[in-house]
């Protein structure tokens, strides 16, 4: 069985799905990156399935603990001064400050990423591994891809740079530039734009790697999404309105909502049609007074965060034993 798993955008909620998967690691006694074949998402979730496919000594990878660290201690100063520039960030020195048209400096989160990832290269990932970006020059969506992916036409880019791009929400981080393997200049953003719920890439991808097997192998799709706004619906509703001001979108809200409105809940049940009971959605709805905003940091907001995740994990106990069984079952 191809055991796949798909993490969706949504910055600051990343919170969420890293949780789920610190309690997966738990009960499996296994890091991620052993318990599935492929791992891809977009933004947030992007961040997530590099840092999960990254060796962080040797061939050991990172614990999904340690990804959900970047959000808990470090969150507060990727997105220091929502909504304006702060005077100082956490550190007591002045941040730097953000390039024209972006809210944030992108300098906090592209250091972090730095440590994390070190010098690694996507081929260095320990399982294959994708990630959604959006190319702004060229009106297109694009894979960065590694770990025995195909890697045309970005290139084996360094994870942190992948990283980078694929969470660089338009008016809230400046877009990454980069030139692949073509030579083309690209301009790269959050894959938000293109995929926020990036499963059916996942999929995709298992299919391929199915057909290259010469096998009529299963695929177990594992989908994680990053929480639902108490008293709306699906926040693909919403996904592209967090990537850009209020006001610059106020006008367009209607025909937001129709295009991207849409294609969240349809994919899902395609999902759900084709693969019946080994496509497992994981989703759940913020807490009462728990913002959804994807740059809302504080400790307030990071606390009830935490909060809508410990409550997943627990009314999600038995549906995750029995998951654990399953991927200890085909990868013993």
């Amino acid at each position: 069985m191809i055991r796949v798993l798909s993490i969706d955008g949504g910055g600051i909620r990343g919170i969420i799905p890293a949780a789920w998967l610190m309690k997966l690691e738990e009960l499996t006694l296994r890091h991620t990156a052993d318990l599935f074949d492929i791992m891809v998402g977009t933004s947030t979730g992007g961040i997530l399935a590099l840092g999960l496919a990254c060796p962080a000594q040797g061939k050991t990878p990172h614990s999904a603990a340690a990804l959900r660290s970047l959000y808990v201690d470090h969150g507060a100063e990727i997105f220091s001064g929502r909504g304006r520039r702060p005077d100082t960030d956490p550190a007591g020195q002045a941040p730097a400050a953000p390039p024209r048209g972006a809210r944030y400096s992108s300098e906090p989160l592209r250091r972090y990423l730095d440590e994390y990832f070190t010098d690694r290269r996507l081929s260095q990932a320990l399982k294959p591994v994708a990630v959604v970006t959006v190319d702004l020059a060229h009106f297109s969506g694009l894979l960065f891809s590694g770990g025995g992916l195909g890697q045309h036409p970005l290139g084996d880019a360094r994870m942190s740079l992948a990283a980078l791009a694929t969470s660089s929400a338009p008016t809230y981080f400046e877009p990454v530039r980069h030139a692949g393997p073509d030579g083309i200049d690209r301009v790269l953003v959050d894959g938000g734009l293109a995929a926020n719920d990036p499963a059916f890439v996942a999929l995709t991808l298992a299919l391929v790697q199915q057909r290259r097997a010469g096998e009529d192998e299963g695929i177990l799709l594992v989908s994680l999404g990053t929480g639902l706004q108490t008293g709306g619906g699906s926040l693909e509703a919403g996904s592209l309105a967090q990537l850009a001001h209020p006001e610059q979108l106020a006008a367009l809200e209607p025909v937001i909502q129709s295009l991207y409105g849409a294609p969240g809940p349809l994919l899902r049940h395609l999902l759900a049609m084709a693969l019946g009971t080994e496509y497992v959605r994981v989703q759940t709805r913020l807490l009462p007074g728990v913002d959804h905003a994807l740059d809302n940091a504080s400790p307030e907001n990071i606390r009830g965060l935490q909060a809508t995740a410990d409550a997943l994990v627990a009314a999600d106990g038995k549906r995750l034993e029995e998951l654990a069984a399953k991927l200890m079952i085909s990868n013993p």
